[in-house]
């Protein structure tokens, strides 16, 4: 019988293309989901009355997304940054756009320190930002959180 080893969800790593070796606190849920079509409705009448449906995989129905929790970490604004050159200058960011997309991985470990999971992130940009409560009785650390999108996540592991 094969030997059931769970992996902990505390031993991770984020990496971006011009991100590395930052103080992650959280990756939320990856989520996307297909699109079908042709399951709405029977296509025909077969065979003894028999009723054929169809249904065929469409692409994805959005594109899937992420969020992920880092630490406010004094003079590191890198994060930042990169949610803030996406947007567009119009609406004061620094407008590349979608040229500001990166690639990324999200690697999980095992106990022993080997890795046991790992997704590809492609093109991926952060589509919105938000900063934790601040408190004067407060003892939590700050983080910002980032929504991203991307156009394809794969796990390769």
């Amino acid at each position: 019988m094969t030997e059931v080893v769970p992996i902990p969800t505390s031993r991770f790593y984020v990496a971006f293309d011009n991100l590395s070796e930052k103080m992650v606190a959280s990756v939320g849920e990856m989520s996307f989901e297909g699109k079908t079509a042709g399951h709405e409705k029977p296509i025909a009448s077969g065979k003894e009355g028999k009723t054929l449906w169809q249904s065929t995989s469409t692409g994805f129905a959005d594109n899937p997304d992420f969020s992920i929790e880092v630490y406010l970490v004094e003079g590191d604004m890198d994060w930042y940054n990169w949610f803030k050159s996406i947007v567009p200058k119009s609406e004061g960011g620094d407008g590349v756009g979608l040229k500001g997309r990166q690639g990324g991985t999200l690697t999980a470990f095992n106990a022993s320190d080997e890795v046991v999971l790992e997704w590809t992130i492609t093109n991926a940009w952060p589509k919105s930002y938000s900063l934790s409560d601040l408190s004067a009785d407060g003892s939590d650390l700050a983080k910002e959180t980032f929504e991203l999108v991307c156009e394809d996540i794969k796990r390769t592991t």
